[in-house]
């Protein structure tokens, strides 16, 4: 029995992250704007073939005017479609190719390391990663861009063993994939590729006529999203929360220059916005390896962390440690060495030039070289007690915080209880003559076209995007009786929804009429 389980330990461990991320995904947590936007367009797709705007079938979606990329929507169809629209078709295409992700995980530590002992260690600490739970149960685009990009790597490196193009093919589909699922991995991918591609120059030198056709077909495959990019808002989106989104470098710049009364060229020269916007961008690409960003407190948005948690386990901590020394003083680990600090230096860089970091988000690249250093410590040490005695408890203590804590702790940042507002809107729509919700909870419009499956045709028609706010970001602001503002003057015969004091209530909405 006990050689048997040896064995099959690989789909024991996928199982179990298949539960983990499996269990109450229809209803916990709430349901976001962003995941709410791709099932609804999805939902617009089936019925109409145009987008909430009337657009057909666009590679980029405009949305909220952030322009998202349209792989994932496209992703969910088959799903919404057999489901319907609701919170399990929506997050499903994510959470499979999270765990599937595991098990190539496991196969490229396989390839690269030839044992199977570190394989299974590091698909066991990914499959209980709380910063890989965390983003696999939802319709997160970062986490499907990480597990595509990561399924693409593997058949690249089976390629260079095989020397089959089909790999080499899967390869750069996979990877090419992610450029039209998530803005980050579009500098993400293409780092971690050319990385790639110079760690193992030699074999493709020495075959170079037989890579020309995958060459243009990889062209090819990234012309279209290319285009789009550039003519779709793409770089609209970068204006609204990129680093230069962040006016502090120049105002500091402005002060700085006032301290002088003379200012000099040199002056001029140390006090350029563009040094500070530099040495605002280094420090951001550095809080990514901020203990306390890694190990205590997490992400700063709510919506991206779990309370009193980091974003790996503080057991971890003196593991990393180990793995670090080991992986530069053990030959055995040789083959995974450049790998794994190129990815781990690399996926902090699209994070890095936002105004928001460190994000736990855009920067979830991480997680795969850290778990990789952290199994490489577990492999250097007597890891079965380790397991036994320490592993449990910090699994149990993230389930606690995620699973109870998480929502209560967070009402406002996970939209709680709007679900039930929306039913409660419709019931009594016909009722008033104005129906007034409040906008302090973001994005109310997509998350209302949502929950009521309202008909995409009637939307396409009707739509109005506000002016972009100072990130980039425009919302409606009516639709139908329903205002989702509340005006100073309310008229007669209004129903009026406002936000209540979540942190003392943990119900996040009042209701009232006039």
């Amino acid at each position: 029995m006990l050689i048997l389980i040896k064995k099959y330990l690989i789909i024991l461990i996928l199982l179990f992250a298949f539960l983990l991320r499996f269990y109450q995904i229809d209803s916990y947590p709430s349901l976001n704007p962003d995941e709410a936007a791709l099932g609804y367009n999805a939902y617009s797709l089936i019925i109409t073939g145009k987008d909430e705007h009337g657009v057909s079938w666009p590679i980029h979606f405009k949305s909220f005017g952030d322009y998202k990329p349209g792989g994932y929507v496209y992703l969910d169809l088959p799903f919404t479609f057999l489901f319907g629209l609701n919170s399990l078709a929506t997050r499903l295409p994510n959470l499979l190719l999270s765990v599937l992700s595991i098990f190539f995980f496991y196969k490229l530590i396989v390839l690269l390391s030839n044992s199977n002992k570190l394989a299974i260690i590091a698909s066991f600490l990914l499959s209980v990663s709380p910063w890989h739970i965390h983003f696999s149960r939802g319709a997160w685009e970062s986490s499907t861009a990480l597990s595509l990009l990561l399924i693409g790597i593997y058949y690249f490196y089976l390629h260079l063993k095989s020397q089959k193009l089909v790999h080499l093919y899967l390869s750069i589909i996979l990877i090419i994939s992610t450029l039209y699922i998530y803005h980050s991995a579009r500098l993400i991918a293409p780092l971690l590729t050319l990385a790639l591609l110079l760690l193992n120059y030699r074999f493709f030198i020495s075959n170079i006529k037989k890579y020309i056709f995958p060459l243009l077909l990889a062209v090819l495959l990234c012309l279209p999203v290319l285009l789009s990019f550039l003519n779709n808002g793409g770089t609209a989106r970068f204006g609204g929360v990129g680093i230069t989104a962040d006016y502090g470098p120049i105002s500091r710049s402005e002060e700085l220059l006032n301290h002088h009364q003379n200012v000099k060229l040199i002056n001029r020269i140390t006090h350029n916005r563009r040094v500070l916007y530099f040495l605002s961008w280094a420090e951001k690409y550095a809080s990514h390896f901020d203990l306390n960003f890694l190990f205590i407190n997490g992400d700063e948005v709510p919506r991206s962390k779990s309370p009193e948690m980091g974003q790996l386990y503080l057991i971890e901590l003196p593991l990393l440690l180990f793995g670090i020394f080991s992986v530069f003083k053990n030959p055995k680990y040789k083959n995974l060495k450049l790998l794994t600090l190129l990815w781990l230096l690399i996926s902090p860089l699209a994070s890095s030039l936002t105004f928001q970091a460190p994000s736990a988000l855009r920067a979830l690249p991480m997680v795969i070289p850290l778990i990789v250093l952290i199994a490489i410590g577990l492999d250097s040490i007597n890891f079965s007690y380790f397991f036994i005695i320490f592993y449990p408890f910090f699994i149990l203590y993230f389930l606690d915080a995620y699973f109870i804590h998480q929502q209560q702790r967070y009402p406002f940042a996970n939209n709680l209880g709007t679900k039930e507002i929306v039913d409660y809107i419709n019931i009594h729509k016909n009722q008033y003559q104005n129906i007034y919700l409040t906008d302090k909870y973001d994005q109310p419009y997509i998350l209302y076209l949502y929950f009521s499956k309202y008909e995409p045709s009637k939307i396409q028609s009707q739509i109005k995007l506000t002016p972009p706010d100072k990130f980039g970001f425009s919302t409606v602001n009516q639709i139908d009786n329903i205002t989702f503002h509340i005006p100073s003057n309310i008229p007669s015969n209004s129903l009026v929804i406002e936000a209540s004091d979540y942190h003392l209530t943990q119900k996040s909405f009042k209701i009232y009429t006039k």
